[in-house]
Formats: C-alpha cells, sequence, structure tokens
C-alpha cells in the first residue's frame, strides 16, 4: 500500500516515519525545501525522542522518501493524508489558508481512486470545504500525539476515532490505518472534527479547575496535590484526571479548540459561560508567577534580576511555540525585571527574537547573582541539580517551583526560601 503526506511538521514526520516502519511505502512532501533537505538526511524539524533513528530507518529500508513537489507527491498514490500542524494566531484562531491552498494545488493530480484522510487541528466544518475543493469524499482522524511521547501515541492511539459521510471512504480508511493495533470508533465526518474540540475543551476546563483549587490551596495550607491524588481515588473521576495545580495551559492546542467552540457559541446563538469562564480563569493564571515573586521579593521586581529554568513549551521538545516560560518571560521585562534563562534544548534561532532576555548554556550561569530562581520546563537533568553549587551563585536563594518538581524540605534544609504552586506555601518576602 503507498501512502502521500502533506504537510511535515511534528505530526506528518512522525506518521511518515510509523508508517514506513509498518511497511507502507511512504512519500512525504513540504513546501519547505530546507526542511526537505533536513529530513533526507535523517533529521527532523524538531526534537521528537526516537524519531531522527526511526527517520533514518525508513530511508535506509527505501520505504520513506521526501520531496518538495507537492503536486507532483499525491500522483499514483491511493491514500493522501494532509497532516499540516496547523498555525494559531496570537488570538488562538487556527490559520487554515495553507490546508485549502494546498488541497487546491494537489487536486487536480489526485487519481480517480485517491482518498484523503485530514488529520490537522481544524474548526468543525472545515473538511466539508476540503471536500469542495477537491470534489470527492475525505476522512477526518483527531491527531491526539504529544511532544515526547508522538511515536508512542502514534502506534497505539489512546482516542481512535475515524469519521467520514461517506461507507466506502471510511472502509478504505479503515484499512489504512488498520495497521494500527486498536479498535477504531467510526463515527460521522462532523463527529470527528468535534471529537478533538471536546477532548481538549475538557482538559483545559480540569487544568483551570485544578489551577483555581491550588491557589486556595496555597492561601489556606491545605496541599492541593495530595488532594489531587485522593480526587483520583474517586472511580467517577478516574486516575488519569488533570487534577494537579500549577501554571495555565499553553502551546496553543487547548487555547484554539476552546476558541474554536466558544467561537461556534457566538456564531449559532450559544452561551457558553463555563468555557467563557475558563477562558478567563487561564488568562490571569500565569499571572500568579508575577504575584508571588512580587511577595517573595517585597513588591517591586524592576531592576531584580530572576533566573528561568526551562523555556520550551513542555520536556523533551525544542519548540518555544507559544510555551507559558515566555509569556511569563514577558510579563517580568514589562515589571522591568532583569531576565537569564536557560533550556537544554530550546531552539537559538528562534531566541534571537528576544533581545532583552540573557540566555546561558548552564543553569548554574542563569543562577549567578539571581535574586530568585523560577523553573518553568520540568527537564528531568533539573531534577539533578547541585543546589550548593547555586545557592553559592544566587544572590538571594529564592526558588519558585512553578512544576513542583523539587522536595520542599532539601532546599530548606540548605538555605533557600522554596515556594511552588498548590502545595500550601504561598511564600512570604525573604529578608
Amino acid at each position: 500500500m503507498n501512502v502521500a503526506i502533506i504537510g511535515l511538521w511534528h505530526q506528518g514526520v512522525v506518521a511518515a516515519a510509523c508508517l514506513a516502519d509498518f511497511g507502507y511505502e511512504v512519500l512525504a512532501a513540504d513546501h519547505d525545501r530546507e526542511r526537505i533537505d533536513a529530513l533526507n538526511g535523517g533529521k527532523a524539524p524538531l526534537f521528537e525522542p526516537g524519531l531522527d533513528e526511526l527517520i533514518q530507518k525508513g530511508i535506509a529500508s527505501r520505504r520513506l522518501r521526501f520531496t518538495s513537489d507537492v503536486a507532483g507527491a499525491v500522483r499514483g498514490h491511493a491514500h493522501v493524508l494532509l497532516m499540516f500542524d496547523t498555525p494559531v494566531n496570537e488570538n488562538d484562531e487556527s490559520d487554515l489558508s495553507e490546508i485549502f491552498a494546498t488541497a487546491k494545488e494537489i487536486a487536480p493530480n489526485l487519481a480517480p481512486e485517491s482518498v484523503i484522510l485530514v488529520t490537522a487541528q481544524v474548526p468543525v466544518g472545515t473538511c466539508d470545504e476540503i471536500q469542495k475543493i477537491v470534489q470527492r469524499p475525505v476522512a477526518y482522524s483527531p491527531e491526539n500525539l504529544q511532544l515526547g511521547q508522538a511515536i508512542e501515541r502514534f502506534r497505539k492511539p489512546p482516542m481512535p476515532v475515524i469519521g467520514a459521510d461517506d461507507d466506502a471512504t471510511l472502509a478504505r480508511v479503515a484499512e489504512l490505518l488498520g495497521v494500527v493495533p486498536v479498535q477504531w470508533q467510526r463515527v460521522s465526518l462532523r463527529t470527528a472534527e468535534m471529537t478533538k474540540h471536546a477532548l481538549n475543551a475538557f482538559l483545559a476546563v480540569s487544568v483551570c479547575f485544578a489551577n483555581e483549587l491550588g491557589n486556595l490551596c496555597d492561601e489556606l495550607g491545605a496541599d492541593g496535590h495530595r488532594l489531587a491524588e485522593v480526587l483520583r481515588l474517586e472511580p467517577r473521576i478516574g486516575p488519569k484526571a488533570r487534577l494537579f495545580p500549577g501554571l495555565g495551559f499553553s502551546g496553543g492546542t487547548l487555547a484554539r479548540d476552546m476558541q474554536t467552540l466558544r467561537k461556534l457559541g457566538d456564531r449559532f446563538g450559544i452561551d457558553t459561560p463555563l468555557l467563557d469562564g475558563a477562558w478567563a480563569s487561564n488568562q490571569q493564571q500565569n499571572r500568579i508567577v508575577i504575584h508571588k515573586l512580587r511577595r517573595l521579593l517585597g513588591g517591586n521586581l524592576e531592576g531584580r534580576r530572576i533566573a528561568i529554568l526551562g523555556l520550551t513549551y513542555k520536556p523533551e521538545t525544542s519548540t518555544l511555540r507559544r510555551s507559558a516560560a515566555l509569556e511569563i518571560i514577558g510579563d517580568l521585562l514589562r515589571e522591568r525585571a532583569q531576565v537569564a534563562a536557560s533550556d537544554p534544548r530550546a531552539d537559538r534561532e528562534e531566541l534571537k527574537q528576544y533581545r532583552a532576555l540573557q540566555f546561558c548554556d548552564s543553569p548554574y550561569d542563569a543562577a549567578r547573582d539571581a535574586e530568585a530562581l523560577v523553573l518553568m520546563t520540568p527537564w528531568q537533568q533539573y531534577r539533578e541539580l547541585d543546589f550548593d553549587m547555586v545557592r553559592a551563585r544566587m544572590a538571594k536563594p529564592v526558588v519558585l517551583d512553578t512544576a513542583n518538581l523539587w522536595k520542599a524540605e532539601p532546599l530548606v534544609a540548605k538555605g533557600f526560601t522554596y515556594v511552588d504552586i498548590g502545595r500550601g506555601r504561598a511564600g512570604r518576602e525573604t529578608k
């Protein structure tokens, strides 16, 4: 079976490498020639554990090829997958221009028997527009990969859904994806599109609920993390519920689907007070960092040197897109604080646009002369920091652990003022 994949950033590259590993002949295409050159050299466009090796294996087997000829890539292929990572603007709205433009570009070259599967994260109703462009039924399967776990989740998706309004299309996509050993749920096209919105909105509301409880716990001296562990014992909540307090959701994915549903409510005159409230709650949650630092450092942050550890959207990735760390750094710079930061994998080219930020290769260099150290991204290597060295370099031994990565007692024993989120340590000004 041969497959053409269009759109090569995260999900498209993961799918191309995994399907080739399953034994399919895969031709993967993208307009970005530099990206194609790197992929043909066995290098993914962003870091994902095991992905470079899987790409190299596919190339060596000759089952995986990459090209910048997008229009030509679909010729002779029975299955065409549109797997763009849909851009999100500053208002968390999806930019569909590339998807629609590409659909117009490939339409003349599609074989009569070609079936199109869309996995790009798109607002409900988008696939109807794509069908009009390509003049045939399309199918939709909501992508549910996670940075750092993408290969594992592609091979065994936790929410396997295929949607189409045409039985023949549904059957052919089910045959294609049958190599993935799960029970695929077959639904209508719009139900499949709606599934992704519903999942991310549910997760977003859970995050906001946990954060508001955690903020209350901090002031009351209660432990919001133990509270979450206890609540997860209740079967109606479940052992994997997202109930641990922390920062607001970031990265654009949850926000995009929240905005999509809220706009659909506006369009059809349906009130969405729960989603609106969660949106407002999340918008203000990351300000908790400024609030806690002001409390710890005596109110005014102007001229204070703050060290930030971790810049990426989450561990095990190099992407900085819509990361909470960059949002908070922007808040600190507006407060006229001095900010030094370190991250083991952050894209150095992306960082060049943040000229007021001092980037340090080592977390110990970032900590030098800092009056507070803020952990943002819980990279594994930060668990093993030498805190004696950190304390010796800091001007003031204050730690704000937004990821609740470290234990308070050992740090307090070393002379740190340690504050986290949701565990009842709200923090007060240090002397």
